[in-house]
């Protein structure tokens, strides 16, 4: 397993997805099971669109 933060994946796999994300998006830590050999560009977006929607939660009204 290896750790880094999303803004690090996203250097090397989907650069442009940089400006989708807020800046404590940016810093979220990943945890990748098998490193990075196996991501995909699909995989990368996968976990862009989660932290989006994760971290939204929080900032929607009730």
């Amino acid at each position: 397993m290896e750790q880094i933060q999303l803004e690090v994946l996203l250097e090397f796999m989907y650069p442009q997805g940089l400006a989708l994300l807020k800046k404590e998006e940016r810093n979220v830590p990943i945890v990748l099971q098998d490193g990075l050999r196996d991501v995909s560009e699909t995989d990368v977006q996968e976990i862009v669109e989660a932290v989006i929607m994760e971290r939204g939660k929080s900032s929607v009204p009730h």
